[in-house]
């Protein structure tokens, strides 16, 4: 039987990883800096990745085959890891590190690793960039990279989501950028990305040293608010305005013109039989958990100025 360590396997992504690791009969192990979260449903481990002993105590411990890593961004801690895992498969969780390609559909190639050394400081996108580029550079070290890019789903903690539906429900007008809300957005369900991990885990599957992008495929920023429209019984208001007018987090998904139109699924869908699922599934359950938990995501509270905006005050 396979073993899995999951580094963030209790947060967002995590526990959908890690559901779908044990339906496929892998015995999983969630792990965190912080004592057993409660609800946490698999095994759990806790020890702080930044400690290197205490990261290579834990692997010893645990001899996973398989190391899924849900929770870094910075390049010290995966040299860390490629000095210390010694199982089949390490698995690295990225985002954001396509180039800026004005609305061409990202394929995995077009990330290119970087140059030079990292700097002291780092944000979340540019260390990913690093840490992709870092497991670039290594030598037999068995990586495999899977590429979502912004995730929802319930319980969604960032409450991206939750603006758009804050906003369709209230039923005025829905800001998004004149350029790109009919292109294909990056958009994931956090369930789709969960399988891709545990595709990617299957030991049986060449994926050595190989990026897999996972997305929802033709979908458009408009799709998605028309979804919710019609999952609420509402009608959707949409208001394009030119990107460089949009209002921090009127449109937290953006998509920014720059930005690539969405991800191609050609590797994913051919080396490991990938294929995203219904948006209209992915709307059911978010607005499920919404019903109940009634989230407001922060950026709704300058609703009045985006109607202002809108012409509709």
């Amino acid at each position: 039987m396979t073993r899995a360590l999951v580094i963030g396997g209790a947060g967002f992504v995590g526990t959908a990883a890690c559901k779908e690791l044990m339906r496929r009969g892998v015995e999983t192990i969630a792990a965190g800096r912080t004592e057993r979260p409660y609800g946490t449903f698999t095994s759990y481990v806790a020890f702080d990745r930044t400690d290197e002993d205490e990261l290579r105590r834990t692997l010893d411990m645990v001899q996973p085959d398989v190391l899924l890593d849900l929770a870094c961004y910075l390049p010290d801690e995966v040299a860390a890891v490629a000095r210390t895992f010694k199982g089949q498969r390490y698995i690295f969780i990225s985002t954001g590190v396509y180039p800026h390609l004005h609305g061409r559909p990202a394929r995995e190639e077009d990330f290119v690793p970087l140059e030079g050394e990292p700097p002291g400081s780092l944000d979340y996108f540019d260390g990913k960039r690093w840490c992709e580029t870092l497991l670039a550079r290594t030598r037999d070290f068995p990586w495999t990279v899977i590429r979502p890019p912004a995730i929802f789903g319930a319980a969604d903690r960032t409450l991206r989501i939750a603006a758009y539906i804050q906003r369709i429900a209230d039923g005025g007008p829905v800001l998004v950028p004149v350029e790109s809300y009919q292109r294909q957005a990056g958009l994931a369900w956090v369930k789709d990305v969960g399988f891709a991990c545990a595709l990617a885990s299957d030991l049986r599957k060449d994926t050595n040293r190989k990026a897999y992008n996972v997305a929802f495929e033709g979908k458009s920023l408009q799709d998605l608010l028309e979804g919710i429209a019609r999952a609420l019984g509402v009608p959707a208001r949409i208001h394009p305005i030119p990107f460089a007018d949009l209002p921090p987090d009127a449109s937290p998904y953006g998509p920014d013109p720059r930005r690539p139109a969405g991800y191609v699924l050609d590797r994913i869908r051919h080396e490991l039989g990938f294929e995203p699922s219904a948006l209209e599934d992915a709307l059911a359950e978010t607005l499920a958990w919404y019903r109940v938990a009634r989230p407001s995501h922060p950026g709704y509270a300058n609703r009045a100025k985006e109607l202002a905006l809108a012409g509709a005050a």
